[in-house]
């Protein structure tokens, strides 16, 4: 018995560790989310579908000039992305992810030809799902 206790013992040992490593951790998740569905699908406009997974349906993004505040849902905005296609992807540094709990903020900055922004995501995690729920974003064109 005492035998089949340390047999079973360290097989815990040895595989718990494994067995955590494979889980993907939040840091991990919610850059994919905004990889997959912001960047690549929003952004890169390369798949819809797969910004829809990932930005929550309620999600706003939020843009100003002068002293107008500009709001499009996600929907509007697929709707004017679709539209323009065939823009160059953007190029993109996520500059930091910062997480508590089951909420996540991330700098994100990008270029595009002549226009440079800088985008500030906000996230919840939704049944263990992490979700794009509102963006800030600072656009400039650059010579």
């Amino acid at each position: 018995m005492k035998k089949l206790t340390t047999i079973i013992l360290t097989c815990f040992i040895f595989l718990f560790p494994l067995i955590i490593m494979a889980q993907p951790s939040d840091m991990e998740e919610v850059e994919q989310v905004i990889i997959k569905s912001y960047i690549n699908g929003l952004i890169n406009a390369h798949d819809f579908i797969k910004a829809k997974e990932g930005i929550h349906n309620e999600f706003r993004i939020l843009g100003h000039s002068d002293s107008l505040l500009i709001s499009k849902s996600r929907d509007e905005w697929i709707s004017q992305r679709s539209k323009k296609k065939n823009l160059p992807d953007v190029q993109y540094n996520i500059v930091y992810i910062d997480i508590t709990g089951n909420a996540a903020s991330a700098k994100i900055e990008m270029q595009r030809s002549n226009i440079k922004a800088v985008d500030y995501l906000f996230l919840y995690k939704f049944q263990n799902k992490w979700k794009i729920v509102t963006a800030i974003d600072h656009i400039e064109k650059i010579n």
